[in-house]
């Protein structure tokens, strides 16, 4: 007498269940995630020059702008620093103190500008376009304007 046995052959892998639900996981993901505005503040990218062999006479500006959220700090020179500080309400003093470095320093264009992360945006802008233009002249006054990452200290 034999006994038979048959030999089962293994099933095939149902894989249809686990992609069905990878691409519902894969949607969900998609739909709950936030999607964030990512704002631009148009400026130009600084010029480069050829370094002359003249030894400047006169102590460059290097005017910066330490904008937090209670006062802005406008910082000047490189050698004799000097400093002069305003409330966040004293726009149009600052204006006038630029206007007066202006005068005093008529070929400089570039001001930096380091900003504190809890400054609103709005508080910024409203800084830059009042560093731009003079009231007397309507020219412009400091048209570069460059960005320090390392920020207020």
């Amino acid at each position: 007498m034999k006994v038979g046995h048959k030999i089962k052959k293994p099933e095939k892998l149902n894989l249809v269940p686990i992609l069905d639900s990878v691409f519902i996981f894969i949607f969900f993901l998609l739909m709950s995630a936030q999607f964030v505005d990512v704002y631009e503040i148009g400026s130009s990218v600084p010029m480069t020059k050829e370094a002359k062999d003249e030894k400047q006479e006169k102590d460059p500006l290097n005017l910066t702008l330490e904008i937090s959220k209670e006062q802005i700090v406008v910082k000047t020179g490189l050698r004799n620093p000097r400093s002069r500080t305003f409330a966040s309400e004293q726009k149009t003093e600052m204006k006038d103190y630029l206007a007066e470095l202006k005068r005093q320093n008529p070929k400089e264009n570039t001001m930096i500008l380091k900003t504190d992360p809890k400054v609103s945006f709005q508080t910024l802008i409203t800084v830059i376009d009042s560093t731009k233009e003079s009231k007397e002249a309507k020219d412009m006054l400091f048209p570069q304007i460059v960005f320090d990452n390392n920020g207020v200290k």
